[in-house]
């Protein structure tokens, strides 16, 4: 896909605006540190960027025709948000105003995305909208540099954490040290966001009241961010009356500004008397001094602007009254920059810092060579010296050299007789090594060949216990088959056993009523026998007839007799009964 090279120039400003705080948002989805971020995570991002500008068409598109890889660093992203999404802003936003506007809210959606990784410290002091206001002051003044071929970094430099300390501190009412601050600040060359918040936390705000120190974080942001040049108490003379009524104005590049406009109604009425409470600055305008005069209000001047239409004021005292034509002028001077104010005076101060240090190493290397030309000719003469003592040691040294090395000719000669020796022993050691080797080898390989027999012979076990394991198993299963066949058979044996002999009770219960029946039959029989033998006997007496004692012993022997048939017949029915109780028993166990 081919980008676009022709761009407005107010929107590569804010390409150059955001840099910084978007390398914090691509470095907090960079969580692997290798520099790229996969185009599906910076689709996202970008379709957010796109939504704050109000672009018309999907931008996020784009990204995956950009380049033929799915991983992005953060100068081809950066190149590519340039091109394809700031290029796309609307021309009706391209104002310094609505520059500001988007840096505002495109810097507050990076420190959304990346905050995770700066809010957190050990001890912190700062409170996370203070954070943020310092955030947004280190991404204007930071700079960014290359670590490696892939990794970038945004740092300060000590110049410009000078510059922010010293506001803060002054801010705060303290008093600004700066040979402390050069002590503090020599081991550091160039400060990260952690280490630049930790440098303020540790050194600057201990035992600092958290009301004081958010006061003094909105100064030094509305100093860096807001570009807020001047602010103040200052007199202005009404346009049709002279009447001089004091108000609180502000200077910024681009225009003369009544904040409390917004907050006090009362401010209408008096924007009425005064004129408007948001004066534009341009290149045009010009600031004056106005003499003191007696009998006039003192420390004058007047702001010019491009209708010609004149701006009376009166600073409170002389001090304040050349802060103000200061600040005056420098906004008129800016008003036209693209970049913010205090961006182009930290360019401006890098690049006098940079001066600085070129004359600084250039006067360190005509020192240096000074001091070395110098350095090598005390050293020349030295090493003459020394040669000249050289040759004379060496000279010495040679002729006991070549003594010691005549005795070491005859070291050496001995020493070959000996090593000729050793070497014999060792050939012979290498052959005797070598068929211990080899015996060594074939018990190995027997050894090898044994262990594949007993491994056969353990696998051969192994199957054998399984098989043996699967057959008790299967004895195992019948037993228990048998023994529940045997539970239920001796089961059914006790029911019938009980039925049994409930049927013997029941037997025998009937076998005694039959008893009892007969026994009674033959009693009655027996009775009726007698009645039947015994002859009636008449008598002419009215009174009954006794019966005479003597018929009691026939009547005795017959019953006898009746008894013992009796007796007879039980026991012959007995003994049937227990034949076939015996038979019964018999068919019972037979089943």
């Amino acid at each position: 896909m081919r980008l676009t090279c022709s761009r407005p120039p107010v929107m590569a400003t804010l390409g150059q605006l955001v840099a910084n705080s978007l390398w914090f948002a691509f470095d907090a989805l960079d969580q692997q540190k290798t520099g790229v971020v996969p185009k599906s995570q910076l689709k996202v991002l970008t379709q957010n960027v796109g939504v704050l500008l109000k672009v018309d068409r999907r931008v996020e598109n784009c990204i995956a025709e950009y380049l033929s890889s799915q991983h992005l660093t953060f100068e081809q992203y950066l190149y590519f948000l340039t091109h394809e999404v700031l290029s796309e802003v609307d021309d009706g936003s391209t104002s310094y105003v609505g520059l500001k506007e988007h840096h505002d809210s495109l810097d507050h959606t990076f420190w959304l995305l990346g905050r995770h990784n700066l809010l957190q410290r050990h001890y912190p002091v700062f409170s996370e909208d203070a954070l943020f206001k310092l955030f947004r002051i280190f991404c204007l003044l930071g700079d960014r540099s290359s670590e490696r071929k892939e990794l970038s970094q945004v740092s300060l430099n000590v110049g410009e954490v000078r510059e922010v300390t010293r506001n803060l501190v002054t801010s705060l009412g303290r008093e600004w040290d700066m040979r402390d601050f050069n002590q503090l600040a020599t081991v550091i060359s160039h400060f990260t966001f952690p280490v630049f918040i930790t440098f303020l936390e540790g050194r600057y705000i201990q035992d600092t009241e958290l009301t004081a120190l958010e006061s003094a974080v909105d100064d030094v942001y509305d100093h860096f961010v807001q570009q807020v040049l001047k602010r103040g108490k200052v007199y202005q003379r009404a346009w049709w009356t002279p009447l001089w009524v004091k108000r609180e104005l502000e200077v910024r590049p681009w225009a003369l500004i009544a904040p409390c406009y917004k907050l006090n109604p009362k401010s209408a009425a008096i924007s009425v008397v005064l004129g408007p409470t948001h004066v534009p600055l341009t290149p045009a305008a010009t600031v004056h001094n106005i003499p003191d005069e007696p009998g006039a209000r003192q420390c004058r001047f007047t702001l010019c602007l491009e209708s010609n239409k004149l701006v009376q004021l009166a600073a409170t005292d002389h001090r304040s009254k050349s802060e103000w034509l200061r600040a005056l002028d420098a906004a008129i001077h800016h008003s036209q920059e693209a970049l913010p104010y205090h961006a182009i005076q930290s360019a401006t101060r890098k690049l006098e810092h940079a001066e600085e240090e070129a004359r600084e190493t250039a006067e360190r290397i005509r020192r240096d060579s000074q001091a070395d030309i110098i350095e090598n000719t005390q050293a020349e003469l030295m090493a003459e010296k020394m040669a000249r003592a050289e040759a004379e040691a060496a000279a010495r040294e040679e002729a006991a050299a070549r003594q010691a090395e005549e005795k070491r000719v005859l070291e050496l000669q001995t020493l070959r007789l000996q090593l000729e020796t050793l070497l014999e022993e060792e050939t012979q050691a290498k052959r005797d090594e070598e068929i211990v080797r080899n015996l060594q080898a074939r018990v190995l390989r027997e050894e090898w060949e044994r262990r594949e027999e007993l491994e056969q012979l353990q696998e051969e076990q192994r199957k054998m216990l399984a098989e043996e394991t699967k057959k008790r198993q299967e004895f195992e299963r019948q037993q228990e088959e048998k023994d529940s066949q045997l539970r239920e058979a001796e089961k059914m044996l006790r029911k019938l056993e009980s039925e049994r002999l409930r049927l013997d009770r029941d037997l025998r219960s009937a076998r005694e009523k039959i008893v009892m029946s007969e026994r009674g039959k033959e009693l009655l029989e027996a009775r009726m026998k007698v009645k039947e033998r015994t002859p009636p006997v008449r008598t002419y007496s009215l009174r009954p007839v006794r019966k005479e004692r003597g018929n009691i012993p026939k009547r005795s022997s017959s019953f006898n007799t009746q008894a013992a048939r009796l007796f007879k017949f039980r026991t012959k029915n007995e003994e049937n009964n227990e034949n076939g109780s015996e038979n019964s028993n018999g068919t019972v166990e037979s089943n």
